[in-house]
């Protein structure tokens, strides 16, 4: 009598790197491009590190090939968000009148969200560098996680794209919790 909570697990499938609240695990995709595994979709393109990221050290070059996801239900309607380099959204076929939604600017980093219907697979192409690329049911949540394995969790991106930054000493004891707008919210002592 529940709705179906869907996680996607990466890190060589020893940590969650999603939690979808109201989807089915074929309806969901998520990668902040930091792990071993693609996290439900499919690309060939190699990695770049970028200091700047939005979550993680490393974004992925359009200019490396397409992402695309298959399996996608026509008659569902979903949520796309990415954050990109781009000075403009890309292109998503099925996108709806009115979208995409252009979100926050960080570090140069810019937020979109498309929400499209119609479509039995989808494909992310163009050009440029983007982060945190989601697809999820239009009726359901998305958090995000990547990590520094063996030391804890770096950052959250919760259901609003908000993202959450946690630092931790040299001894590896989380230290602070930042905002994406680098403001601390919480700091540990010990």
């Amino acid at each position: 009598d529940q709705n179906s909570v869907t996680f996607i697990w990466d890190y060589k499938h020893i940590y969650p790197i999603a939690q979808v609240k109201n989807a089915a695990v074929v309806d969901v995709a998520a990668t902040s491009f930091e792990a071993d595994g693609t996290g439900g979709w499919t690309y060939t393109g190699a990695l770049t590190a970028d200091p700047t990221t939005i979550t993680g050290n490393l974004c992925y070059s359009l200019g490396g090939g397409n992402i695309t996801k298959s399996g996608l239900t026509s008659g569902t309607t979903y949520v796309l968000s990415y954050w990109t380099k781009n000075g403009s959204p890309l292109s998503i076929a099925g996108t709806i009148s009115g979208y995409p939604i252009k979100g926050k600017t960080v570090n140069g980093w810019t937020y979109y969200e498309h929400k499209f219907t119609g479509q039995t697979s989808m494909t992310v192409s163009g050009s440029g560098y983007i982060d945190e690329l989601r697809l999820y049911p239009a009726t359901a949540q998305m958090t995000t996680y990547t990590y520094s394995p063996l030391i804890g969790t770096t950052t959250t991106c919760d259901v609003d794209n908000k993202v959450t930054y946690y630092f931790y000493d040299t001894y590896q004891r989380l230290k602070w919790i930042k905002d994406q707008d680098g403001n601390i919210i919480k700091t540990l002592q010990y």
